[in-house]
């Protein structure tokens, strides 16, 4: 099978992934969560911060212990919101279907090496 026909099957599964009740429920959990000014202004706090954190790691500063307890007070934040905690649900469902799916994809490379 050449490059274009992984391709094109991968871009049949991204149109079956959209389409799935766990990306459905995921984008409702996010449209809900943006129409909550608090939690999504949380949210959003929460993904910069570990952003910044990440690029300081990547470009070899220190996370020092103030970086840290901020991480820490903005996902204590985030945990008492529901919107958030629905989103999170959310995002776990997702995963597991696409960890599933890579399982399958991957499954000839597995037994290619363990055979």
């Amino acid at each position: 099978m050449s490059d274009n026909k992984i391709m094109e099957q991968a871009k049949k599964m991204q149109e079956t992934v959209v389409k799935s009740e766990e990306f459905t429920n995921l984008k409702n959990a996010f449209d809900a969560l943006k129409n909550e000014k608090e939690s999504y202004k949380a949210f959003t706090e929460f993904q910069k911060n570990q952003n910044d954190l990440r690029q300081k790691q990547m470009s070899g500063q220190e996370i020092t212990q103030d970086d840290m307890k901020e991480a820490q007070a903005l996902a204590d934040k985030m945990n008492t919101m529901p919107a958030i905690k629905v989103l999170m649900e959310r995002e776990k469902a997702m995963g597991k279907l696409i960890d599933d799916a890579n399982m399958v994809i991957t499954e000839p490379l597995r037994q290619l090496y363990e055979g």
